[in-house]
């Protein structure tokens, strides 16, 4: 079991924060460095990733309003565009950026598949960057268990009708989510060995991610403040990682023959 810490900010600088824009700085530089070893034009690059990362962060921000805590903001509407208070969703940010993403890349007629690979292939070591500040800071508390990789964290239980400050192991999904992405990234190093077909790492990422992410989610916490919404006993995550495994699935079986770096 992992040990209890309170990783506070430093400065003005919060841990969450810090992570995800080191997380983006280095999956941008990534995609920058492949882009360019592989031919492809590197403002074409730029500006996809910028429109990745609009799409992204406002999908995140309105997904995790309107399908998680809805309740919290509908009295207060304001507060729905303060996005540095925290408050995002991971498949909100995945459909908003895909969404970005497609818009400009069928704009601008430029190879898809290519620079689909590309952005995938970077996108997840920069991903679990980003999951160590959601672990420094525990916000994605599963349940008690006294699993080895559990983490004691503090967390608000309701008890004898009151919210009630605990210290408790449990699942740490932030962290579970950051080891799944470190090991899809190492499947995507060993691939890079050989030339694959164009799609590869697109179907890839979303399947392998999609897949484990959906029993994961199976482990939130249920008995804390602010627990994720279910619609009919799932997550939101949980039905996005059903619709984000069959998306992976088509990709792969559409692209399966096409010709190895086309």
């Amino acid at each position: 079991m992992l040990p209890y810490w309170d990783a506070g900010p430093i400065g003005p600088i919060e841990p969450w924060g810090f992570f995800v824009a080191l997380g983006v700085v280095i999956g941008i530089v990534l995609a920058h460095r492949r882009a360019k070893a592989q031919g492809l034009s590197t403002d074409h690059l730029g500006s996809l990733a910028a429109w990745i990362l609009v799409g992204g962060f406002l999908g995140a921000r309105l997904l995790h309003v309107f399908a998680y805590h809805w309740a919290d903001y509908k009295d207060n509407l304001g507060e729905i565009i303060k996005m540095w208070k925290g408050g995002m969703s991971s498949y909100g940010g995945f459909i908003g950026g895909t969404i970005g993403g497609i818009w400009y890349l069928r704009r601008t007629r430029v190879d898809f598949w290519h620079y689909a690979d590309v952005i995938s292939f970077c996108f997840i070591p920069a991903w679990a960057i980003g999951r160590i500040g959601c672990f420094a800071i525990h916000d994605h508390p599963g349940a008690l268990s006294e699993f080895p990789l559990a983490v004691l964290m503090k967390v608000a239980v309701l008890e004898d009708g009151e919210m009630v400050a605990r210290i408790q192991p449990r699942h740490d999904l932030g962290f579970y989510d950051g080891l799944l992405s470190l090991a899809i990234t190492i499947v995507f190093l060993l691939w890079d060995r050989k030339p694959r077909f164009r799609g590869l790492y697109l179907g890839a990422m979303c399947l392998l991610y999609a897949i484990p992410r959906f029993f994961l989610d199976a482990l939130r916490a249920t008995d804390i403040d602010h627990a994720d919404t279910r619609y009919a006993g799932l997550t939101p995550a949980q039905y996005g990682s059903i619709i984000l495994a069959l998306i992976g699935g088509w990709i792969l079986w559409t692209r399966r023959n096409a010709p190895s770096g086309s």
